[in-house]
């Protein structure tokens, strides 16, 4: 009896401990409403590291901010915890666009899914830091576009024979007329779509690398050219098409590129504005990024991030039900992922903001545990940016717990 008393005295002891634990992790953050400035310039910020970060891809623009929550820090700075409803656009990420300058896709053409991201704004210092993002995305379901556009082309499999085909034989039209010293051979395709207009048409996307053969030479097969280094040679972003005309028996080819020099100190330039804190140019902003002057420096981790692309779904998949870890909790709910290369751990305590000088002795961010619970604010989601009348079918109005 005296053990059984014991036990549920314990047990009683530990459940207290651990929910308190949890209200305090709870108290550290702030719900700041999701149309707020400080809002606003994170996700900003947050989705131009996001894009400057990655070699792959897209650049993700921002839809809808779905979440954000704060935990204030030293020195008018804070940490915010942001889940952002993002869609892809038409700009390569190796282009160094900000995504404000990028064209959204057309409504059928739509990939869309959520970031999370973890990002630490010091105002005092000039500082703008990434931490940690996880984005997952996946296109629209084919049943929706063929409701609003039956004969609209839906994305296939970039790595069939018959677009490799095609985006070669776009290449070949521009090496022919484009003015670059040297001949291009086709990198790899990004995208593809085949839709029947007078005969098949093939649309595609695809990167291609400059070779070591000269436009001043006369090439047989140019797939026969060494691609030069990547730090030598010019890549390049293309978009072409190839259309077959069964009434006419002819073949008709367009192509557009955009040279890339991966060394250009020009392109730093868009890096620079993405490390670029709130109200400050690109030329004064000089400690965005961690250098050896800046003793801040050493308490920046290198940001770690991901950006998975899921297979059409035939299902309506919601934003915030996007499997987002292998790893579930007892109870078979997904565990938000963690903050890689936290500085500190959760002790329970609220760090409150700091209102010294900076010449206070340097310390790094706190970085929490992504948490569990989104924000509180009756704000969020916040607005669409931009109607999309595909995608606003599944986007939910408010997060309800699965």
């Amino acid at each position: 009896m005296v053990s059984l008393v014991l036990l549920l005295f314990g047990t009683q002891v530990l459940c207290s401990w651990a929910a308190s634990h949890a209200s305090e992790a709870r108290a550290a953050f702030l719900s700041p409403p999701c149309n707020t400035t400080a809002a606003e310039e994170a996700a900003d910020l947050a989705l131009r590291q996001i894009n400057a970060d990655r070699r792959e891809g897209y650049v993700l623009r921002l839809y809808r901010i779905f979440s954000v929550q704060e935990h204030p820090q030293e020195i008018s700075s804070s940490a915010f915890y942001l889940v952002l409803d993002v869609v892809d656009t038409e700009c390569h990420v190796l282009s160094k666009k900000l995504w404000k300058n990028c064209k959204a896709r057309p409504a059928h053409g739509t990939v869309y899914g959520q970031c999370k991201a973890i990002i630490y704004i010091n105002q005092a210092r000039n500082i703008a830091h990434l931490n940690n993002y996880e984005c997952i995305l996946q296109p629209v379901p084919p049943r929706y576009i063929w409701s609003v556009c039956p004969d609209c082309p839906v994305d296939d499999g970039p790595t069939e024979p018959k677009y490799l085909e095609a985006a070669v034989q776009s290449l070949a039209k521009f090496n022919e007329e484009s003015e670059q010293a040297h001949y291009f051979s086709v990198l790899n395709v990004t995208r593809a779509s085949m839709q029947w207009v007078i005969g098949p048409a093939y649309f595609v996307e695809f990167l291609i690398q400059e070779t070591s053969c000269s436009k001043n030479d006369t090439i047989a097969d140019i797939s026969k050219c060494k691609p030069l280094s990547l730090e030598l040679a010019q890549i390049g972003f293309c978009k072409g098409s190839v259309a077959n005309s069964d009434l006419e028996h002819e073949q008709f080819v367009t192509i557009s590129c955009e040279i890339y020099n991966l060394q250009d100190p020009a392109t730093e330039e868009g890096k620079q504005q993405a490390k670029q804190t709130p109200g400050k140019s690109s030329q004064s902003h000089q400690q965005a990024f961690p250098s050896e002057t800046n003793p801040f420096s050493p308490y920046l981790e290198k940001t770690v991030g991901s950006v998975k692309i899921l297979p059409a779904s035939t299902e309506d998949t919601y934003f915030q039900r996007l499997p987002e870890s292998q790893t579930k909790r007892k109870d078979g709910k997904p565990v938000l992922p963690e903050a890689v290369g936290s500085t500190s751990t959760l002790d329970g305590q609220k760090t409150q903001v700091d209102k010294s000088d900076l010449t206070n002795p340097v310390t790094g961010p706190v970085i929490l545990p992504f948490p569990e619970e989104l924000s509180l604010s009756d704000s969020c989601p916040g607005e669409a940016k931009e109607v999309n009348s595909i995608l606003q079918p599944l986007l939910p109005k408010k997060y309800t717990k699965v």
